[in-house]
């Protein structure tokens, strides 16, 4: 529970996401209980109009398929979506399934060293992508 934080600059691009008027999904492989803990420790599920675990559409986000059964439950348009994930293989999926803006996290787990080298864009913090 102690490892669980926010990263630099979320709230800050959440609260601009909202106000610009962007849907905003959480969408994770992590179990509803983990899910769960996180929201409880952090306070951010109110900042979403959906989350959405890889369990309940039965795939991965790194399976291709998963995001069309994310898009039968959350319709999106994968040409004006931005995704960010800490998971390569994730982005590679989305990145296959058209998802157009891909981002990662530099530092995935705070309490280890950045990344040095990615295929995609990688943030610093959320602040990042402001101005949306």
């Amino acid at each position: 529970m102690h490892l669980i934080d926010i990263h630099p600059g979320v709230l800050e691009f959440l609260t601009a996401a909202r106000n610009g008027g962007k849907r905003i999904l959480l969408v994770t492989n992590a179990h509803h209980k983990s899910l769960d803990l996180k929201m409880e420790r952090t306070g951010l599920s109110m900042h979403f109009d959906a989350m959405i675990t890889s369990h309940e559409l039965g795939l991965p986000k790194e399976d291709v398929a998963f995001w069309d059964k994310l898009r039968a439950v959350q319709p999106f348009d994968p040409t004006r979506t931005l995704l960010v994930d800490d998971t390569i293989s994730v982005l590679d999926s989305a990145h296959r399934y058209g998802i157009a803006e891909l981002r990662t996290i530099c530092r995935p787990d705070t309490c280890q060293p950045g990344r040095t080298s990615t295929p995609y864009p990688a943030l610093n913090s959320f602040l990042d992508l402001l101005p949306l």
